[in-house]
């Protein structure tokens, strides 16, 4: 749980679960988030080994990010958290 622990975490892990996304894809995803705080959030997930970090040789280069092969089973877990709450709601 810690792994989830965190403002924007959990949010910024369902976001890659469909692929890599750039910095701004994110930051437009998590409206609301501060740049500050997404990449304060971004290093820390990075730093656990849960998303991976790259460049692509653009002009200006372009940061993206993806879930790491840890980072894909904890999306896994998350989903069915999710998928147990919305079960919950109906009953």
């Amino acid at each position: 749980m810690s792994l989830l622990s965190g403002a924007w975490s959990a949010d910024v892990l369902w976001y890659l679960r469909g692929g890599e996304r750039c910095f701004t894809e994110l930051q437009h995803d998590l409206a609301g988030v501060s740049a500050k705080v997404l990449t304060t959030r971004l290093r820390r997930l990075e730093k656990e080994g849960i998303i991976l970090r790259g460049q692509k040789k653009t002009s200006p280069p372009t940061t993206w990010y993806a879930l790491t092969p840890v980072g894909a089973e904890l999306v896994e877990a998350l989903t069915k958290v999710v998928e147990i709450a919305q079960r919950a709601k109906v009953s």
